[in-house]
């Protein structure tokens, strides 16, 4: 029998075919409409299938994660060492987190369906929006790295009564300071409370039986030979055993003995600028002291000439050879009698500290450290430096030796005192309104500091790894002046030039995890007699302070800082005698 088509059939086989020909677009439409304000399907966020969440499930994962999160454990040699979070001033931005979970939607454009969804199984991450201070985090890693580090004491060859001694070393281990930063911030990803297990590096202190014969047939070709230097009728010299040294030096690892060499001949040689220094006095500025040419050494370029003339000695005959040392030559910029337009007109700026109680050898120091800046100018955009302006502090220019902090240690040294002038000029530059670049308090509380101000207010130095600097962003020069008053063991500096508005606020310092010095050491020394005790370092409390540094103009803030000073438990130490009386 033969079947008739009828128009009905026609009709649903039409729909039926358009209703297949759309199914694609149907289920993107469908998908859009139930991801709208939920996050897409097979994303995870810290290892957690957040698919289908809400702004408020979202949310409560994140306080979920994060509220016992508070301290990240580090295992080094599976042994633990402890990050605490509030310390790198780590937090997550809930906000932030959803929208970049929220914006991994799994399509295109409309009629895109089939291309969506050959990613719906595909399993894709939300990153946490996190955010801790870098500084903050390098500390902790580095407090780490030199807990589980022990550094390599490599063997090397020294010069003794003309001969050639090899010294054994001693074999290091490191942690790679990179990888342990990128585990810490992986861990903060995944909300882990540990990172995985890291393993030390081995550091082969010795070396090669090769390398070590070349290395001593090269040293006994250097044995009373010298390099010598001169420049302006200076002159100086590298001898033998400075030349062997630097044989010891793995350009890989270290050059720290052509370094030490080249630090010294930049000192010798290295003079700074000096612009014509004047005084502010009775509303003039007096020339009091010529400028003078400075002398710049390329220290990178001289460390390769002295190896460079090393070499050549080494193979050659001669006892001698010379080295044209790499200088550039500076001109003042202000030069001695240009006293006009300078732009110093009032005061913008006043420190002080005193030093009630100082010995005598601390307030010399005190008062020839600061004579260094009085009259000194600082000019527009330029970046105040205290050591670069201080120069060498030593026996050898007037400085006497006082206490300083050294190695953790309170100890005679030359210079004491001078972290007197630093604090100093620190608060004159806050109370100026000026950036600073560069400032560290002290490792624990110093009664001089404190005198006449709240602990945190402090700012140590010492060259070459800790300076003080700020930065002049005013549109004229900055004179300073010392006042250095001896009857009132009072230090101050003020700062002349021209206001431009800006007004400081300093709030004042948190004192917060206030914690007690340890019990006091004795340690025996044979050189005292028995009964003899002496004190050789000072107890302190240790704390935590914080300020606020904000400076504004015309109602509008230039910029704003925090400073943190982070005061250890300082132990009082005593040399007991033990020699017969």
């Amino acid at each position: 029998m033969k079947r008739i088509i009828k128009s009905t059939d026609i009709l649903k086989f039409a729909i039926v075919l358009i209703v297949i020909l759309n199914l694609p677009l149907a289920l993107e439409v469908g998908y859009r409409l139930y991801y709208k304000n939920r996050i897409s399907h097979n994303v995870y966020f810290s290892e957690t299938d957040v698919s289908g969440f809400n702004k408020n499930n979202f949310v409560d994962l994140i306080n979920n994660k994060t509220k016992n999160f508070k301290t990240l454990t580090v295992y080094v040699e599976s042994l633990p060492y402890e990050i605490n979070l509030s310390e790198i001033n780590y937090s997550v931005d809930g906000e932030q987190s959803w929208k970049n979970a929220a914006l991994l939607k799994k399509y295109s454009s409309p009629g895109s369906g089939f291309i969506s969804f050959t990613n719906y199984f595909k399993k894709v991450d939300a990153q946490p929006a996190l955010t801790y201070t870098q500084q903050l985090l390098n500390n902790e890693v580095d407090k780490i790295i030199s807990l589980v580090s022990t550094p390599a004491v490599f063997e090397n060859l020294s010069l003794e009564d003309d001969q050639i001694v090899d010294i054994p070393g001693t074999d290091g281990y490191e942690l790679d300071r990179v990888l342990l930063r990128q585990e810490v911030h992986n861990s903060l990803l995944k909300f882990s409370l540990k990172t995985p297990n890291l393993n030390l590096k081995h550091i082969s202190a010795n070396i090669n039986s090769t390398e070590k014969s070349r290395l001593i047939f090269q040293a006994n070709s250097l044995i009373n030979k010298k390099m010598t230097i001169e420049l302006n009728g200076v002159q100086s010299e590298i001898n033998d055993q400075e030349l062997i040294s630097t044989l010891n030096d793995r350009p890989s690892v270290t050059r720290e003995n052509v370094e030490r060499i080249a630090q010294r001949i930049t000192k010798t040689y290295d003079r700074e600028t000096k612009n014509s220094v004047f005084v502010f006095s009775s509303g003039k500025v007096t020339e009091f002291a010529p400028s003078e040419e400075g002398v710049a050494v390329d220290k990178t370029l001289l460390i390769n000439k002295i190896i460079e003339k090393r070499n050549l000695l080494a193979n050659s005959n001669k006892l001698e050879i010379s080295l044209d040392l790499p200088y550039t030559k500076t001109n003042p910029e202000i030069t001695t009698g240009d006293i006009n337009n300078l732009g110093i007109k009032e005061k913008i700026g006043h420190g002080e500290s005193t030093f009630r109680g100082s010995a005598s050898t601390r307030i010399h120091n005190i008062k020839l450290a600061s004579s260094e800046f009085d009259g000194f100018l600082i000019a527009p955009g330029e970046t105040f430096s205290f050591n670069k302006i201080l120069g060498d502090v030593s026996k050898v220019t007037g400085y006497q030796q006082a206490y300083i902090i050294k190695d953790g240690q309170t100890v005679l040294g030359d210079g004491g005192g001078v972290c007197q002038v630093s604090t100093t000029m620190f608060r004159a530059a806050l109370d100026a309104g000026l950036p600073i670049i560069e400032r560290r308090s002290h490792s624990y509380r110093v009664s001089y500091y404190e005198q006449n101000s709240p602990p945190g207010l402090d700012a140590t130095v010492f060259d070459p790894t800790t300076d003080m600097k700020f930065k002049n962003d005013t549109e004229n020069y900055i004179l300073i002046q010392a006042i250095f008053n001896s009857a009132n063991s009072k230090l101050t500096f003020d700062f002349y030039g021209t206001s431009d508005g800006r007004v400081t606020t300093i709030t004042k310092p948190v004192i917060k995890d206030v914690t007690p010095p340890p019990e006091d050491a004795y340690l025996d020394d044979p050189t005292l007699k028995t009964g003899v005790v002496k004190q050789i370092d000072y107890k302190a409390w240790g704390a935590k302070v914080y300020f606020n540094y904000k400076v504004e103009r015309g109602g509008s803030v230039i910029f704003e800082k925090i400073f943190y000073s982070n005061y250890l438990p300082w132990q009082a130490k005593f040399l007991r005698g033990t020699a017969p009386a």
